[in-house]
């Protein structure tokens, strides 16, 4: 009889645990913003991706625990990355005439991002012949009738080149990878990104 007893207290303890662990809020909040990106990317068509099939999401309270590094890296060429991530003119305006006190300008059209413990630095341009054939490549055909609307909002607006970026996929390396520039150009960049296989921003200047 005591066996059973205990059996029973067992039992009765296993499933009031289970509904605590039931109810306790998720480990990610609702509320948090995240960050997400198509990480099946091209570095080679500037971060497009063809499939988008791949998503990798990061909260923003998570840059707090990682380190900002320049790009740029004994063993490669590149000091900064391109990405065809895309900001509106009216943006890149407000951070020329400098609106936000936590853009500061690093270096001759360079600016330093530092707020909430997240910090990279970025320039914005305009997209080149390389930038705009990749459009080209990829409207046409069936797609070729969103070309001209396409290419329009990129000449009208800008591109986001990223300097250095926070560490937060391989913090070991102590490099930054083109994913981890492409999500810093994603926070940065606006909320509705045209070009297909180029994730929605998080438009960060308008929180």
């Amino acid at each position: 009889m005591k066996y059973k007893k205990l059996n029973s207290q067992v039992k009765l303890l296993l499933f009031f645990w289970i509904l605590t662990a039931l109810a306790a809020p998720p480990v990610f909040s609702q509320d948090e913003e995240m960050v997400t990106i198509y990480d099946d990317f091209d570095d080679g068509v500037f971060g497009r991706s063809e499939y988008r099939s791949v998503h990798r999401s990061v909260t923003l309270s998570a840059f707090s625990r990682f380190e900002s590094l320049s790009v740029a890296s004994p063993g490669w060429e590149e000091t900064n990355h391109l990405t065809a991530v895309v900001l509106s003119a009216a943006r890149a305006d407000e951070i020329r005439r400098a609106e936000y006190d936590f853009i500061t300008e690093r270096d001759e059209g360079v600016y330093n991002y530092n707020r909430d413990g997240l910090e990279f630095s970025f320039s914005l341009e305009k997209p080149d012949h390389e930038v705009l054939s990749v459009l080209e490549e990829y409207y046409k055909g069936s797609f070729s009738p969103w070309l001209e609307s396409v290419r329009q909002h990129y000449e009208d607006n800008y591109i986001i080149r990223i300097y250095s970026a926070e560490n937060v996929f391989e913090p070991w390396n102590n490099l930054i990878q083109y994913n981890e520039a492409l999500l810093m150009a994603t926070i940065l960049g606006d909320r509705e990104q045209w070009l297909w296989g180029i994730h929605d921003g998080l438009d960060l200047l308008n929180r």
